[in-house]
């Protein structure tokens, strides 16, 4: 008799045990990527390199050491940016290194951010006066630590290499007495005459030997040296600046002022301000005041003046800048003082029209205070002018800031018992407690 077999297949997914690499786990596919006989379903290490799964940055690729350039958390074996700079490794001339603009200077495949010689000179970057200009002899005329090959200047005279007539020797005043572009510093006939300058006795070829020649590389028959310091005249003046580049060749002026800007420096200009008025009779010669406006007349053109109206008061804090105004009195407060304001009490009605000025209900014809408001029109001393305006109240020669008896004349000032109040307004002249109403006590 034969007894039917059953195939046991314990996770059910159609591999029999004695077949299935991870019986007791689901994996139809029975992937084992390591080849070691479990299944990755079942694998702790699928890979076999020793790291977990669970702590592998490529669980499916051997990397026992981890690596991950980026720090992406997907190590460099399974990783296809590996420096995270999003150039795929595959196409990547640094695929450690993050450049993704890819610069590579001399074409070699390494990228110059991981290049050690980006110019293959065989000159290592590191050492390489220029590092991105293939120069393998290294060459540095002023040794300023940039090779020739690189360096805009290579003498270092601060005139460009384009434009430098002798651009490895220094010669920042480009002399060039013949003209033939090559600057006198670097050329073997100065003056072009044919003779060189090593057995040439007349090197700018004057007609004045060089040894008696005030000026023996530059052209002066006539040996001008104004100011005698036996050098013919590049600097006519002796202030430092060369004629070819001062503004007032023949007058002495180091520091080039030009006011105007017309070329001309302000040491020989007569006109220094460009306004068409003479300095000798211009009231602001360093200001263009063509009108020569002078308000208060002293001299000095309001252009430059900083009182124009000659009130005391500087221009930037005077309410009325160009009319004389010491007081400042600005009745209606609104920042145009009463001598230049239109509506000195700003009731809508100007000044020329306003019959009454200040505002106070008394016509400005009737009122003692035209400018003041006093209704009452007080006027202690009868003098016409009400105390409201009045800086004398009382008449007596002495001004209310300085009376000690505001309203009662007394020009002698007494006060007996110093108390501030004058004897003539005060009603304890000795200040004994005992008012003056009680009479003397013998």
């Amino acid at each position: 008799m034969h007894t039917k077999q059953t195939r046991t297949d314990d996770d059910g997914d159609s591999v029999a045990d004695n077949a299935d690499n991870c019986p007791l786990v689901v994996n139809a596919e029975q992937t084992d990527t390591d080849g070691d006989g479990a299944g990755d379903a079942c694998d702790t290490d699928d890979d076999n390199d020793a790291a977990k799964d669970g702590a592998d940055n490529c669980p499916l690729v051997a990397n026992a050491e981890q690596t991950d350039t980026d720090g992406d958390g997907a190590g460099d074996a399974c990783d296809t940016d590996d420096d995270g700079d999003s150039v795929a490794d595959s196409a990547d001339n640094c695929p450690l290194v993050v450049n993704a603009e890819q610069t590579d200077t001399d074409g070699d495949g390494a990228g110059d951010a991981c290049d050690t010689d980006d110019d293959n000179d065989a000159v290592k970057d590191g050492a390489d006066n220029c590092p991105l200009v293939a120069n393998a002899e290294q060459t540095d005329t002023d040794g300023d630590g940039a090779g020739d090959a690189c360096d805009t200047d290579d003498d270092n005279d601060a005139v460009k290499d384009g434009t430098d007539n002798c651009p490895l020797v220094v010669n920042a005043e480009q002399t060039d007495t013949d003209g033939d572009g090559a600057g006198d510093a670097c050329d073997a006939d100065d003056d072009g005459d044919g003779i060189g300058d090593v057995c040439d006795t007349d090197d700018d070829n004057d007609g004045v030997e060089d040894g008696a020649d005030n000026c023996p590389l530059v052209v002066n028959v006539e040996q001008t040296d104004t100011d005698g310091d036996g050098a013919g005249d590049t600097d006519d003046d002796g202030d430092s600046v060369a004629d070819n580049a001062d503004n007032c060749p023949l007058v002495v002026n180091a520091e080039q002022t030009d006011t105007d800007g017309d070329g001309a420096g302000d040491a020989c200009d007569t006109d220094d301000d460009g306004d068409a008025a003479k300095d000798g009779a211009d009231n602001c010669p360093l200001v263009a005041n063509a009108d020569q406006t002078d308000t208060d007349g002293d001299g000095a053109g309001d252009a430059c003046d900083t009182d124009d109206d000659g009130d005391g008061t500087d221009d930037s804090a005077d309410n009325c800048p160009l009319v004389a105004n010491a007081e400042q009195t600005d009745t209606d407060g609104d920042g145009a003082g009463d001598a230049c304001d239109i509506d000195d009490d700003g009731d809508g009605i100007g000044d020329v029209c306003d019959t009454d000025d200040d505002n106070d209900g008394v016509e400005d014809g009737a009122d003692n205070c035209p400018l003041v408001a006093n209704a009452e029109q007080t006027d202690t001393d009868g003098d016409g002018a009400g105390d409201a305006c009045d800086t004398d109240d009382d008449g007596d020669g002495v001004k209310d800031g300085a009376d000690n008896c505001l309203l009662v004349v007394n020009a002698d000032q007494n006060d007996m018992d110093g108390d501030g109040a004058g004897d003539a307004c005060d009603i304890d002249d000795d200040g004994d407690g005992i008012g003056d109403a009680c009479g003397w006590c013998r």
